[in-house]
C-alpha cells in the first residue's frame, strides 16, 4: 500500500499543471455563466469567480474532486468540466448563506459577501448560484448527477439545521457530532467524486469506492477545519479563534475536552467547561477561559487524532483504485489534509 506520507514532501495536487489547467478552464465557464447575470449582482459574481485563488477565497477543492475521479474513467471535458462548475455555483452557495446565517464578518480572510453587499444581495446571490448549479448540470450532465446535485443539497441544508438546533448545547455527543458533519461538509466531498465518477461511465464497483473516499476525506477536512479554530493562528485562518464557540456551535475539540475534563475526578483548574458554557452569550473572558481548558485537556490533538484515523481509511480506498493519475492525486491530497494550516 502506498502511504501519503511517501509522496513528494510539500507537494500538493495544486501544483499539478494538468489540474491547475482543469481548473483554469472551470472559472471560465463560471465567469460566462455568471456575466449574463442582472446588473445588481453581476459585478459580485465576476469578483467571486474572477478573483479566486489569488484573494484567499480557497483553490476550487470539490471541483478538483469532480476532474479526479472523471479522468479514472472515459475523460470528456465538455461535460465533466461543466459538471465540476456547477459543484462549485453549489458550494459557493451554501458558503454565502452560511455566513448569513452565522453573520460571520470574514470569509477566507476577506469581507464576507454580506458585509460587503448586504444582506439582501447575499440571498440573493446565494439563490442565484444554486440556479446556477442546476442549470448547467442539466445542459452538461447524465440526469443522474441532478439527481445527486440536489440530493447534496439536501444534506448539506440537513446538516445546518441540525448545527442550528444544537446550538450551545453542551449535551451535544460524538454521534450527533460526526452525523452533523457527515451532511454539512462530506456529503459534498462524496456527491463530488461520485459525479464525476459516473460521468466518466466508471463501473458500479468503483463509484462505491469513490463515495467511500469522498466520505473520508470530507469527515477529516471538517475536523481540521474544527481544530483550527482553537488551535490555529488568526491571521493565517482567515478569522478570530473560538467563533465558533461564540455562536454556540460545540465541535470536536470542546466535545473530546468536556470527556477529558469528566473523566479527570478531582482535577482542578479553574471552572470546569460546563460551568463555563452554562450562561451564553459568552463574553471574551469567557471565551478566553474555554480554548485554555480545551488546550488544556487536549481536545485539539484529540481531533487530530480522529481525523488521522479517516486519513488513513481513505487512503486504504484510495490504494484499492487503479494506479495512475487520480490515485496518485488523491493521495497527494490525503496527504495535505491532517495538518493544513487554513
Amino acid at each position: 500500500m502506498i502511504s501519503a506520507a511517501a509522496l513528494s514532501p510539500g507537494k500538493t495536487l495544486f501544483d499539478d499543471p494538468q489540474l491547475q489547467e482543469d481548473l483554469a478552464e472551470v472559472r471560465r465557464i463560471s465567469l460566462g455563466f455568471v456575466s449574463t447575470a442582472s446588473p445588481l449582482i453581476r459585478d459580485t459574481l465576476l469578483e467571486l469567480f474572477g478573483s479566486g485563488e489569488e484573494k484567499g477565497r480557497g483553490k476550487m477543492l470539490r471541483p478538483a474532486l469532480v476532474i479526479l475521479a472523471g479522468r479514472s474513467g472515459k475523460w470528456n471535458r465538455d461535460r465533466i468540466l461543466p459538471l465540476a462548475a456547477a459543484v462549485e455555483f453549489l458550494h459557493n452557495a451554501t458558503l454565502i448563506h452560511d455566513d448569513i446565517i452565522d453573520n460571520s464578518p470574514l470569509r477566507r480572510g476577506q469581507p464576507a459577501l454580506h458585509k460587503t453587499a448586504g444582506p439582501r444581495n447575499a440571498v440573493l446571490t446565494g439563490d442565484y448560484l444554486l440556479s446556477c448549479c442546476f442549470s448547467l448540470a442539466s445542459r452538461s450532465t447524465h440526469l443522474d448527477n441532478g439527481v445527486h446535485l440536489s440530493r447534496a443539497v439536501a444534506r448539506i441544508c440537513e446538516g445546518e439545521i441540525n448545527q442550528n438546533l444544537g446550538r450551545y448545547n453542551a449535551l451535544f455527543s460524538l454521534r450527533e457530532y460526526r452525523r452533523r458533519i457527515a451532511a454539512k461538509t462530506a456529503a459534498l466531498f462524496c456527491m463530488s467524486l461520485l459525479a464525476g465518477a459516473r460521468e466518466a461511465g466508471c463501473p458500479d464497483r468503483l463509484c462505491l469506492r469513490f463515495l467511500r473516499i469522498g466520505y473520508c476525506l470530507g469527515m477529516a477536512f471538517q475536523i481540521v477545519d474544527d481544530v483550527l479554530d482553537y488551535a490555529g493562528q488568526d491571521e493565517v485562518v482567515g478569522k478570530s479563534l473560538g467563533r465558533d464557540i461564540r455562536e454556540g456551535v460545540f465541535t470536536l475539540p470542546l466535545i473530546y475536552a468536556l470527556i477529558r475534563e469528566e473523566d479527570s475526578i478531582g482535577f482542578d483548574q479553574g471552572e470546569s467547561l460546563r460551568q463555563l458554557l452554562a450562561h451564553p452569550p459568552y463574553t471574551e473572558e469567557t471565551v478566553a477561559a474555554i480554548l485554555r481548558r480545551v488546550e488544556l485537556f487536549g481536545g485539539a490533538e484529540l481531533s487530530r487524532r480522529e481525523a488521522a484515523v479517516y486519513l488513513r481509511r481513505g487512503e486504504a480506498e484510495i490504494n484499492g483504485l487503479p494506479p495512475g493519475y487520480t490515485r496518485r492525486m488523491l493521495l497527494e491530497l490525503s496527504g495535505t489534509l491532517l495538518y493544513r494550516s487554513h
